[in-house]
């Protein structure tokens, strides 16, 4: 591993650190805009809480910016009430339907930064009669005071580096977030000419709230090439340790091929010096992203992705209620590859024309085409 990888490893460690759920990306958030603040990098955070950094080193007028987009939360829980001397809590996000339905530890994360032990306990009769609610109770174990709205994470390791695998608590995003600061930091260390927003969205898993306002808001100009980057659920024919996958879509929406090409391209650039560099390439449905979000509202639109393992914490599928709660892993091969192409990627805006894509295809050999021309071919 090259002195980028650990560093781009030291990041991913710090960020697990912080741990957040949607609404509460306090954490993750403070690190990583007093981050690229350091770097020297103009940092903004919008009216909902959106962390937007903003590199610029010599780029022409015919680049358009390219942004990497990830988000700082991931499902837990948060304090709802206190009943008749019982804490209610609330799922938040994609939570494993197990973690319903039986005992599991988790931390409360109090507003000093510190953490408190606990375990949620199903209740013995329904919270509420609203099922959507999903509610159920916390046991504090530790002896401390709580009160509603304290975010809840399951208590599983922050960071770890097992042989070929990273596994945490929150992959989904936090690799994502680790990946586009590590490159942010490779493009200002070597004054790399770019166009470049290292985004931070908050509140993606209740339905990519963050992106959403985000997008709506324009704050990104519009012939912006946007970059959703992700840990996203290993599908059939996608391997763990083949590499980063380019995405064309998620499962609610198909990508820009316009915006792919800046990844393209940086695949064959990597590929000139590297020719053993590894990706993949598909639609990896098995979840959505912010790619959507920005899509939808006039974005041109791509994705990049980590397979990961236990998505969402659950050791099965999320629906499942007797599956369990696991951490989430991802190969390291996969992470270090994909912080090596958004690090060329960034530069590549102005010359998507050249991808090996659009080459290859609008050349048609001249044998061809003359056999072709003038000929019905029955």
């Amino acid at each position: 591993m090259n002195d980028h990888g650990r560093r781009a490893l030291e990041i991913l460690e710090e960020l697990g650190r912080k741990p957040a759920a949607p609404f509460h990306e306090g954490g993750p958030a403070k690190y990583l805009a007093q981050f690229a603040r350091d770097l020297g990098v103009v940092v903004q955070v919008d009216s909902f809480g959106n962390v937007i950094a903003h590199y610029v080193n010599g780029a022409g007028d015919d680049r358009p910016p390219t942004a990497y987009v990830a988000h700082m939360d991931h499902p837990g829980y948060e304090i709802a009430e206190v009943r008749d001397g019982q804490i209610v809590v609330r799922a938040l996000g994609g939570v494993p339907a197990a973690s319903l339905r039986k005992r599991v530890p988790v931390q409360v994360l109090l507003p000093d930064g510190s953490r408190a032990k606990g375990e949620l306990v199903p209740p013995e009769t329904p919270l509420s009669e609203d099922a959507s609610e999903r509610l159920t109770l916390l046991e504090v174990s530790d002896d401390v005071s709580v009160e509603p709205c304290l975010p809840i994470v399951f208590d599983l390791p922050d960071f770890e580096l097992d042989g070929d695998y990273i596994k945490m608590r929150a992959l989904d995003d936090l690799a994502g977030c680790a990946a586009t600061a590590a490159a942010l930091e490779r493009l200002v260390h070597d004054g790399v000419e770019a166009d470049l927003y290292a985004v931070f969205t908050r509140a993606e898993e209740g339905g990519l709230f963050g992106a959403r306002l985000l997008a709506e808001a324009r704050t990104l100009p519009m012939d912006t090439l946007v970059v959703s980057i992700e840990s996203s659920p290993v599908i059939q024919g996608v391997a763990q340790g083949d590499g980063p996958v380019i995405r064309t879509g998620d499962a609610m929406y198909t990508f820009d091929a316009e915006a792919e090409q800046i990844l393209a391209v940086a695949v064959d650039t990597i590929r000139e010096r590297d020719p053993e560099f590894r990706f993949q390439r598909r639609l990896m449905s098995g979840g959505s992203c912010e790619g959507t979000a920005f899509a939808v509202f006039g974005y041109r639109a791509t994705g990049l992705a980590f397979p990961l393992v236990n998505h969402h914490n659950a050791t099965t599928s999320i629906p499942d209620p007797d599956g369990d709660v696991g951490a989430e892993t991802i190969a390291l091969t996969d992470f270090l590859g994909g912080v090596e192409l958004l690090a060329e990627a960034a530069t590549t805006a102005n010359r998507i024309d050249d991808s090996p894509v659009r080459q290859r295809i609008r050349t048609t050999p001249e044998e061809v085409r003359q056999r072709l021309e003038g000929s019905v071919g029955w």
